[in-house]
């Protein structure tokens, strides 16, 4: 996955960092895998029954998103804040933090970025905002990440939910692995996917995403194999449905929105 100046913060793989904290994260490595396998089983337990109490995707909510001039969409406000998250977490600074398709196709690490290019194009792809986020402390979860697309249509939207990996910078040809989650917005779907840090760590992304007409929406955490939340993920991105619907409805969020638990 290629980088651009000044917008590394984001990626999917965890951004370069000196060389000491590299070796910070990679020493830590064998003691947080350690936890892992110590709670892999308990949170892996706790997705099974939260899986067999949750609706699946294919569910909708009965909550209109009236359609909007492409311009009209506040993607800004529709984002994760600090106090959404589990406490410690502190928001990244990304220079220019809306993307267009040219600026996207090079997050996908493709030879051919142009070909790349016209893929977003013919998915009706316009432009996406992200939002980082992470702990002050090396934890079991190294990042939280929020994505908002616009689309040029709702079935352009839903297509990219269903077939596109919710248009995240994933290859084509990455597996990926579903988890069922309730309806939020207007319909929802989980996913995990296996990545590599620039150190050569194996981490794990736990993704929900969810679209409100022609925006689409995911939350993804990442962290180490074993570590995986869904419970947090849902409940992080209820909290995102929360901010879009008020941005929706033309309010300003006042309160924080604290998961619990997180």
């Amino acid at each position: 996955m290629r980088s651009i100046p000044g917008k590394t913060a984001f990626r999917r793989r965890p951004t370069a960092r000196p060389a000491n904290a590299l070796l910070a994260y990679d020493s830590s490595a064998a003691d947080l895998r350690g936890a892992a396998k110590g709670s892999q089983m308990l949170i892996r337990t706790g997705a099974l029954l939260l899986g067999a109490m949750l609706i699946l995707s294919a569910c909708e909510s009965s909550r209109d998103y009236p359609e909007k001039g492409d311009d009209e969409y506040d993607l800004e406000a529709m984002a994760l804040t600090e106090a959404d998250l589990p406490e410690g977490f502190t928001k990244e600074e990304i220079p220019e933090p809306e993307f267009n398709n040219e600026l996207w196709a090079e997050f996908f690490g493709v030879d051919d970025v142009e070909a790349k290019l016209a893929q977003l194009e013919a998915q009706s792809r316009i432009k996406s905002r992200v939002t980082s986020f992470q702990p002050a402390e090396l934890g079991r979860i190294f990042r939280v990440t929020t994505f908002s697309t616009l689309y040029e249509t709702e079935k352009a939207a839903e297509d990219s939910s269903r077939k596109f990996a919710c248009g995240l910078p994933i290859d084509d040809k990455q597996e990926l692995d579903p988890f069922a989650v309730p309806v939020i917005g207007q319909a929802a779907n989980g996913f995990f996917v296996s990545n590599s840090s620039e150190g050569g760590l194996r981490l794990i992304d736990t993704t929900v995403c969810f679209q409100t007409g022609r925006v689409l929406h995911a939350v993804q955490q990442t962290g180490l194999p074993g570590t995986e939340d869904i419970a947090l993920a849902v409940r992080l991105a209820r909290r995102m449905e929360a901010h879009v619907n008020d941005a929706f409805d033309g309010k300003q969020t006042t309160e924080a929105r604290t998961p619990e638990g997180g």
